[in-house]
């Protein structure tokens, strides 16, 4: 396994999925909001993530992560975050989960609404470090990919 440390930890590497209960230990998360979508929970990776995490922990999901995020989705999120009293989130997928993650763990200790914190609007300065932890497990390589040019197209 790999470890980067900086502003954030990043762990890499086969099977550093069974370390997320440390890391949940670390950041004192033992109600977190797992943020993720339909296609997650369809290909059965939710259930590989019940299976590595500590032993009673409650099993709080919101799957209803559209393609792209919108605000009726983060506010959504955001209800059953505070409704099941949690105190950080998993965000288990692609972009879509995780930026949704981000936008509830934000919510969650800063006033709404979400569009004051646009950078296009100032609001990166009314970001504090109170923000909810987030534990984001990526379950996409990136969606970045640039097709090469015409005759020049990368074979895998």
């Amino acid at each position: 396994m790999a470890l980067i440390s900086y502003l954030t930890t990043i762990r890499f590497g086969c099977g550093v999925l069974s370390e997320l209960p440390e890391d949940l230990a670390a950041l004192s998360l033992p109600r977190p909001l797992i943020v993720t979508d339909k296609g997650v929970r369809a290909a059965g990776l939710l259930d590989r993530l019940f299976k590595v995490m500590p032993s009673g922990m409650p099993q709080l999901v919101f799957d209803s992560v559209p393609s792209n995020p919108t605000e009726e989705a983060t506010y959504a999120a955001l209800s059953r975050y505070r409704d099941q009293t949690c105190d950080g989130l998993i965000a288990l997928g692609g972009g879509s989960p995780i930026d949704l993650a981000k936008a509830v763990a934000l919510l969650a200790t800063h006033p709404e609404p979400l569009a004051r914190y646009a950078a296009i609007e100032g609001g990166l300065g009314r970001i504090t470090d109170r923000v909810a932890p987030v534990i984001a497990i990526p379950t996409t390589a990136g969606t970045a990919f640039r097709p090469a040019k015409r005759g020049l197209a990368h074979k895998p």
